[in-house]
C-alpha cells in the first residue's frame, strides 16, 4: 500500500477517534529515513508537521524543501547532543526532547550566541524504562521551574515515551499520570501546556487521556527496514 494510501486511511480513522471524544490533535508524521518523495506525498495531501530523529537529516529536508518554509513545521524529536544542536535550533518548529536543564541550557546558549529563539517540550521518563530518555517524573515540576527562567527557550509542553506493549492499555496509567502533571504545573504556573504522547499502536489510548500532539510513523510510512 502507498505511503499516501495509508496516510489517507488513517487521517480517516483518526478523524473518526477524535469525533468520539470531541478533541483536537496535531499529527506529527515521523518521517525519519524516508525520501522526501514521501513527504512532499503527503504535504500534497494536506500534512504539514514532519518528525526527525536525526539531527543532520532534519537539516538536510529543511533545506530541500525551502519552497514550502511557509507553511511547513519540522519537529525535532531524537536524543540532543551538543555537537548536533546547530542543526535544529532555531530550525525546528519545536523540538520534543528536552530532558534535563543541562541539556535546555545547551541549547539557549547557542541561541543566544545566534540571536535565535526555540519552541521546546520537556520530556518525561514517565515509566521509567530505562531504554528510554527523559527526566525522572518526580523531578518534572523542579525542571520545568528552572528551564522556563531560560530567555531563548519557550516550554510549549510535555512529551513522553511510554514502555513498548502489544497492548495499548499498558500505557493508559502512565498517560494519565502525565495528563495530571500537566494540569498541576498550569495551575500552578498559570500556563497552558501541550501533551505530545501516543504513537502508532497507542495512540487512541493516548487522544482519550488527553494528547494534543500525537507522533505516527508506522501507520503512515510502513515498517521501517533496517
Amino acid at each position: 500500500m502507498s505511503t499516501q494510501l495509508n496516510y489517507q486511511n488513517f487521517i480517516k480513522e483518526l478523524s473518526d477517534n477524535l469525533k468520539s471524544i470531541n478533541q483536537k490533535v496535531l499529527l506529527v508524521a515521523v518521517s525519519k529515513t524516508k525520501p522526501l518523495r514521501d513527504i512532499l506525498g503527503l504535504y500534497s495531501l494536506g500534512q504539514r508537521d514532519f518528525g526527525e530523529n536525526y539531527a543532520q537529516e532534519l537539516r538536510d529536508k529543511i533545506k530541500a524543501t525551502t519552497k514550502h518554509q511557509d507553511d511547513i513545521s519540522w519537529h525535532y524529536i531524537g536524543q540532543i547532543q551538543q555537537n548536533k544542536i546547530k542543526y535544529f535550533a532555531g530550525k525546528a518548529t519545536l523540538v520534543h526532547t528536552v530532558d534535563s536543564l543541562k541539556t535546555a541550557s545547551m541549547i539557549n546558549e547557542f541561541c543566544l550566541k545566534k540571536n535565535l529563539f526555540q519552541d521546546i517540550l520537556l520530556q518525561i521518563n514517565v515509566s521509567e524504562d530505562l531504554n528510554k530518555g527523559g527526566a525522572r517524573f518526580e523531578e518534572a515540576q523542579e525542571l520545568y521551574s528552572k528551564i522556563v527562567k531560560l530567555e531563548r527557550l519557550n516550554i510549549k509542553g510535555l512529551m513522553t515515551i511510554t514502555e513498548y506493549s502489544k497492548d495499548p492499555e499498558h500505557s493508559r496509567t502512565d498517560y494519565r499520570k502525565m495528563k495530571n502533571l500537566s494540569l498541576d504545573i498550569e495551575k500552578r504556573y498559570g500556563c497552558k501546556l501541550e501533551l505530545s504522547m501516543g504513537m502508532s499502536n497507542d495512540y487512541r489510548v493516548a487522544l482519550e487521556e488527553g494528547s494534543t500532539i500525537i507522533r505516527v510513523g508506522t501507520k503512515i510510512f510502513g515498517e521501517r527496514t533496517k
